[in-house]
Formats: structure tokens, C-alpha cells, sequence
């Protein structure tokens, strides 16, 4: 009775996401071991449609991976609701050994700040981290506060309301975006600290954040940086450590090769969550040996497309994670 339970909740959380996702994701080509099955974090979607369209006619694969946010792949990993579930946030090592699950990082990402601000030049606008906080906990509500105009003396900034935008529902973006206005460290799902407070608009998905941006004068919210270009959003250049600030381009100037360690505050983690038990071996199989072939020969795809690298060891440590899944050589 639970396998067919979970198999119609399985189906119906596909059902239901293809209405929800892209139509190249709702639209997947069988193949000859049919298709994998992912839900999660929306940062790296792009980045598996990629490989997907890359590699998956190479191993006879296609890749249905539907981006409903972090919390959604770790419940779809959890309750065996789809081949592997997708986290931004990392789960504890004793989380995946209550849940029998294998966590393998695949990709980065940065991520920034984006404002719909007509009349302004956003490449000239200025916001440092105190401001963000004071805006996203509702400390700072007009663009022409005192703060932002002391911050930003050669632009004239209207006397218009702010509206922060952010993700209802659990997403590893949110949570990098809460430590970092607070000054802790990304790691873990710890909550959401400012933004639990934001006195503004909570939408579904970073695509509904960005729609949001978009029709929404004086609105501000986070998205990741290639999710942001796809909607001709401009991200902020933002502050470092040192006080000053970098801009998105400066950061990307960096070779691809070395991205990892580029001088950009926000940047992110994705990881898969596979099964780890004998019911689930020979999808987790499949998914493994597709995620290590995008590993060992994706880095140019994940590159044109806009991800960032993982650093070397942290690379040989997940090719060496599948392998082991997937029994390959």
C-alpha cells in the first residue's frame, strides 16, 4: 500500500509541476532507460536542462527536472517521490542517514539583488548590506531615504515605496540571502532570520520573483544571476567584505576556469539527493552515472551557460560520490 501510495503521489507531483514548469521541461524525450526524474532548487535548472539537451541523447537518457525550490527536492528525496531530489541548502550528515540519501554537489551559482527602479541608472545605484538589511527587515521603506540618498548623492531617487519581493516557500536562495544580510554563514537550512520580517510581497519561484520585479515599480528582490538575464533583469553590483563593491561583470571577467574563487559575496551550492537503498539502486544507477558524465565533461556547458565551477577537490569528491553509485570506470 506505501509504494502505491508514493507512486500516485510521485504522479501527481509531475502532474501538477508540469503545469508549473517550462515547457522544455514539461516536454521530455524518452529514452531508452526512459527518463530521470528530479524536483528541487530552481537555481540549477537551467544548468540540468543543459546537460540534459547535451548528454542525455548520449546515454540514452532524457532529464525531466522540475524547479519547485529546495525544500520541495528534499521532501521529493525524503518520500521517494522522484530519482533524486535538488537542494540548495545542505541537508546534515545525520539527515541523510535518517532518510538514506547520498548528497552530491554539481554546480555554483551567484546570486544578487535586482530593483525595478524606472528613471535610475542601476549601474550606478549603490546598495551596501546595512541598506539591504534596513529595506528587507522594513527599516527602509522609501527609495528617498536619507540613507540611500546619503549612499547615492549623484542619483535622484523618487519618492517611491519599497516593495521587497522574496520566495514563499523554502529555497536555498532565500536562506543564502538572509545569512548574508545578517552576517552568517550559508550552510545549512538554519531559517530565514531578516527576511522572516520582510514586510513585503512572498511569491512562488524565482521565475514568480522575477515577473514580480518586472511589473512591480520600487519592488527589490534576489534571484540568481543567469535566471535574472533570461528576464533582461540588471543585477546590483554589490558589496564585498572590504567595503567596496564589484559588479556581476568584473566578477564574471574571472576565466571560467577559476571562477570558483571569484570575488562575488553571494554564491551558492547545488546539490542532488539520490537514494541510498536497494528498492531505488538502479535509478540511483542512472542518475549517478548521468550526473558524473555532466562532471567530467560539462564544465564548457555549465560555463556558457552562466554557472560558476566547483572547486577542484570538491569536484573529484563528487565524481568520486557517483562513481561509487553507479559502479562505473
Amino acid at each position: 500500500m506505501l509504494r502505491a501510495d508514493r507512486s500516485g503521489r510521485r504522479a501527481l507531483i509531475f502532474g501538477a509541476a508540469a503545469a508549473l514548469a517550462t515547457p522544455a521541461f514539461a516536454q521530455i524525450r524518452a529514452g531508452s532507460h526512459g527518463s530521470l526524474n528530479g524536483i528541487g532548487a530552481t537555481v540549477p535548472h537551467r544548468l540540468y536542462r543543459a546537460w540534459a539537451d547535451r548528454f542525455g541523447p548520449v546515454l540514452g537518457h532524457s532529464l525531466r527536472y522540475v524547479p519547485l525550490g529546495s525544500g520541495s527536492g528534499r521532501r521529493a528525496a525524503i518520500d521517494r517521490l522522484a530519482d533524486f531530489g535538488g537542494s540548495d541548502s545542505e541537508m546534515s550528515a545525520s539527515q541523510l542517514r535518517a532518510a538514506n540519501l547520498v548528497q552530491v554537489p554539481t554546480t555554483s551559482a551567484a546570486l544578487g539583488f535586482v530593483v525595478n527602479l524606472p528613471g535610475v541608472d542601476i549601474g550606478r545605484l549603490r546598495l551596501g548590506r546595512d541598506d539591504l538589511l534596513g529595506i528587507f527587515t522594513g527599516d527602509i521603506r522609501r527609495w528617498s531615504d536619507p540613507r540611500l540618498r546619503l549612499r547615492n548623492p549623484d542619483l535622484d531617487l523618487p519618492h517611491l515605496a519599497i516593495t521587497p519581493i522574496l520566495r514563499r516557500e523554502a529555497s536555498g536562495s532565500t536562506n543564502l540571502a538572509a545569512a548574508w544580510l545578517s552576517g552568517a554563514a550559508a550552510t545549512q537550512e538554519t531559517g530565514n532570520g531578516p527576511l522572516d520580517r520582510t514586510p513585503g510581497l512572498a511569491v512562488h519561484g524565482a521565475d514568480g520573483v522575477a515577473q514580480s520585479l518586472l511589473r512591480l515599480r520600487g519592488s527589490i528582490g534576489y534571484l540568481e544571476v543567469t535566471g535574472a538575464r533570461q528576464f533582461g533583469l540588471t543585477v546590483l553590483d554589490c558589496e564585498t567584505d572590504a567595503g567596496t563593491f564589484v559588479s556581476l561583470t568584473q566578477a564574471m571577467s574571472v576565466p571560467s576556469d577559476d571562477r570558483a574563487g571569484m570575488d562575488w559575496p553571494l554564491v551558492t551550492r547545488s546539490h542532488i539527493l539520490i537514494p541510498d537503498d536497494p528498492a531505488h539502486r538502479q535509478n540511483s544507477a542512472h542518475v549517478a552515472r548521468f550526473f558524473r558524465h555532466c562532471l567530467l565533461n560539462g564544465a564548457e556547458v555549465a560555463a556558457a551557460v552562466g554557472y560558476l565551477p566547483l572547486p577542484q577537490p570538491d569536484r573529484v569528491a563528487a565524481i568520486n560520490a557517483l562513481t561509487a553509485i553507479c559502479e562505473c570506470t
